[in-house]
């Protein structure tokens, strides 16, 4: 399970300063997460498909991501609709779909979609060890950065271990069916891979304090801002006040 998929490569947003990548996301994401207009959701979300195809993420990695994402909104799909109070527009037998509920599920797919894309084209297009850097210059606290590393290294290992105790399940017969012993099966499975986590997070800070591991990573990686990054930076701020004017 690999989770910098998206940081390799020579396109524009990748020699960028991590720290400029940094300083343009968080304002895009807030402005995103905060809106409740559809068209200042659509504005960020052509922004974010820009900057993803300025990126040039690989297309059907792109695409598995977005899917994820909009799997989960629609189960928000099939019940949003419906649980909105306002003008009707579909009246069933007993379910009623609103106008002011298919506004909401369509503006809250809108802003999971462009948060990913910002999220992949931005950060996403630097290593974790850059990010991590990027995030101490900018003068974040030393255990937010460290829990943000470790939790990013790490959770990758977890996932790794999660397959494989599925393929240990899979080669003892098991088949996941709607009765009590798959539920059973499955509550030893999560606590099995809790247990699994919790001693590889031990061997972990072991091997790290033998190695002299005091709570903190030195800064090896020091970066200098380029007419790039600065150029970069004066277009998205551009953009976003655009967007806000909206």
């Amino acid at each position: 399970m690999r989770l910098e998929t998206f940081s390799d490569g020579n396109s524009v947003l990748h020699a960028l300063d991590p720290r400029v990548k940094l300083f343009v996301y968080l304002p895009f994401v807030i402005l995103t997460a905060l809106t409740g207009e559809l068209l200042v959701t659509a504005a960020a979300l052509v922004t974010g498909l820009l900057l993803a195809g300025t990126a040039r993420p690989y297309g059907k990695l792109l695409l598995k991501r977005l899917a994820v994402v909009n799997f989960f909104m629609a189960f928000l799909w099939l019940t949003l609709p419906f649980s909105v109070e306002g003008e009707t527009v579909l009246n069933l037998s007993f379910l009623k779909m609103t106008r002011e509920g298919l506004l909401l599920s369509l503006l809250i797919t809108l802003k999971a979609n462009t948060i990913a894309l910002f999220t992949i084209a931005l950060p996403g297009t630097s290593t974790v060890i850059a990010l991590s850097h990027a995030m101490l210059h900018l003068r974040i606290p030393e255990k937010v950065v460290t829990l943000f590393y470790f939790f990013y290294r790490y959770i990758g290992v977890t996932g790794d271990e999660y397959e494989k105790m599925g393929q240990m399940l899979k080669a003892r017969g098991f088949r996941a069916l709607t009765g009590v012993h798959t539920v059973r099966v499955y509550a030893y499975f999560i606590g099995m891979l809790f247990v699994r986590s919790y001693e590889r997070s031990e061997r972990v800070y072991n091997a790290l304090v033998m190695r002299g591991f005091e709570g903190r990573f030195p800064m090896l990686l020091h970066f200098s801002l380029q007419p790039r990054d600065m150029v970069f930076a004066t277009v998205m701020s551009a953009v976003a006040i655009s967007i806000l004017l909206l």
